[in-house]
């Protein structure tokens, strides 16, 4: 096996070893024994991640050229050999020995919840002579500490990415000739003139509020024009239900939306302004399922719309243009047409650059006419590390649009004001916060990093709609609390290479294998038991 990685369970809900000095050998034997034994032919070092090799037989000077300022640990493997020449011989013990060693040098390495520690003995030398040549000892891997400095230096080279991607899209874009035969297109046919429909409103609707606003709402209507369904979308809306109820009445329509000779369902958006005058009432928009718009090649306008059909065997238009440097998020997507993608919520921390560079481009492929909304969430502002608290940790940037210009600065500018800082992020203050801005959300779609994991975790249990979970950077391992995150019912967990969408319903006793690993089920989780 070219690489490897030893997945480590460290359970989510055990409680934290509490920092003792010095470190009491039931602590350390306490932590050590959690951690279970997976074997590899010979240790290979993880690419994508800074990296410093601590020898076995390492002393205090050793560890004085360590430099953390800049940078931080986000996991440990310990790699030691299987052969040993005397049955005697306590590799236990001398495992303790080292950990103890190491611990004693680097404060707090045992209670720091953000690290992931795997446990790694080769298997692949049978005599001393050449098991002498294998590594023995710590493995320390880093990444850099972002700060709004670094990442506004990142939101730079993410733009320059961004506009030669752009230029490649319009050159594939050109090349393509008009296709398609032209269809009739039109918008529903209303039953009544505006201002009647405001009359007709106005009569119908009492509220003894008398404050001026303007409120949102959205109603759904079937192929035929009947209405079903109204929602006021203005969560702060005086006597919304009594808005409602006078718009259900009063909202009419002769067709449904007319694309060729057929019709079909569609969504409308309007507004209301409070206290209702002549021209108080305005439809702003017509919303058709993107099954319709890709099969017909509709282009909503202001005032009308364009619908052409492709022959048989004609390649599809621009809706379909690949991303010409597709990574996880485009492929993940791509590979889930099911997947309602109105909510996204993506970690643009220094880290995750290259991811939302994917991100940006796929959203420039296939935004079209939608609103979407987004969160981007970049853990605080920079805002010292201990002045996080959990659900109010800011650095939350939300925008709900159709417009990938308004979005992408959005994006850029959460960019700009913070990096990250220390390691674990407040993925779950995002989302939530992606539900209160979009309640109507029936899924939530997170951009997460692989290397980390939220600090706000439990914010992200007993969501009221599935969560699913992009995880970038899990090109060789999930990281472990994940996979527990992943047990639970409603969240689902995606990388580049698969899904792993019913890790809740995996039976005791049965393996699965992830990446390169073979887990067993247990009742506490998933232990690695074998490498592929």
């Amino acid at each position: 096996m070219k690489h490897f990685l030893l997945l480590l369970f460290l359970t989510l809900l055990a409680p934290t070893l509490q920092a003792q000095a010095p470190i009491s050998d039931a602590t350390i034997a306490a932590f050590y024994d959690r951690l279970p034994v997976v074997q590899t032919p010979r240790y290979q070092l993880e690419r994508g991640l800074q990296r410093q090799l601590i020898r076995s037989d390492f002393s205090t000077a050793d560890l004085a050229g360590l430099q953390l300022k800049g940078r931080q640990l986000v996991r440990v493997d310990l790699v030691y050999t299987a052969f040993h020449r005397d049955p005697k011989f306590n590799q236990r013990q001398l495992n303790l020995d080292r950990l103890r060693n190491l611990a004693d040098r680097l404060p707090n390495l045992l209670t720091n919840d953000a690290l992931t520690w795997n446990l790694v003995e080769q298997a692949g030398c049978r005599t001393p002579e050449t098991c002498q040549d294998y590594f023995h000892g710590f493995v320390l891997y880093f990444e850099p500490y972002y700060t709004a400095i670094d990442n506004s230096v990142e939101a730079v080279r993410l733009s320059a990415a961004l506009s030669l991607r752009t230029a490649k899209l319009a050159t594939a874009r050109k090349a393509r000739t008009r296709r398609g035969v032209p269809v009739p297109c039109g918008y529903p046919l209303s039953q009544y003139k505006l201002k009647d429909l405001t009359r007709r409103v106005k009569r119908s609707y009492a509220c003894p509020s008398k404050q001026p606003q303007t409120i949102t709402f959205r109603a759904t209507v079937s192929r035929r024009g009947q209405l079903e369904s109204v929602r006021i979308t203005d969560t702060l809306a005086a006597c919304p239900e009594a808005l409602a109820q006078s718009l259900r009445e009063s909202l009419s329509f002769a067709t449904g939306f007319r694309v060729g000779k057929e019709q079909f369902g569609f969504e409308v958006t309007g507004r209301v302004q409070l206290p209702l005058r002549r021209h108080g009432l305005t439809l702003t928009g017509y919303l058709l399922p993107d099954s319709i718009i890709r099969k017909y090649r509709i282009q909503l306008n202001v005032k009308n719309c364009t619908a052409r059909r492709l022959r048989p065997g004609e390649p599809a238009d621009s809706a379909d243009l690949p991303n010409p440097d597709a990574d996880i998020v485009t492929k993940v997507l791509a590979r889930h047409p099911d997947w309602d993608k109105k909510v996204i919520v993506a970690d643009v921390t220094g880290s995750m650059s290259p991811y939302t560079l994917d991100l940006l481009t796929w959203l420039q492929l296939s935004l079209q006419q939608q609103r979407r909304t987004f969160v981007f969430f970049n853990d605080g502002d920079d805002a010292p590390d201990d002045k996080k608290r959990i659900g109010s940790t800011g650095g939350l940037y939300a925008i709900r649009t159709a417009r990938f210009d308004s979005l992408q600065l959005r994006l850029l500018d959460a960019m700009r004001h913070g990096g990250g800082g220390d390691a674990p992020e407040n993925d779950g203050e995002a989302v939530r916060e992606a539900l209160r801005r979009a309640p109507d959300a029936r899924e939530i779609i997170l951009l997460a990093d692989n290397h980390t994991f939220p600090r706000d975790f439990r914010l992200l249990l007993n969501l009221p709609v599935p969560l699913r979970i992009i995880l970038c950077g899990a090109s060789n391992y999930v990281n472990p609390r994940y996979l527990i995150l992943g047990r639970r019912p409603g969240i689902t967990l995606h990388t580049l290479a698969g899904d792993l969408p019913d890790l809740h319903d995996l039976p005791e006793g049965t393996t699965i294998n992830i990446l390169r690993v073979q887990y067993l089920v247990t009742a506490t989780g998933l232990k690695p038991v074998k490498l592929l």
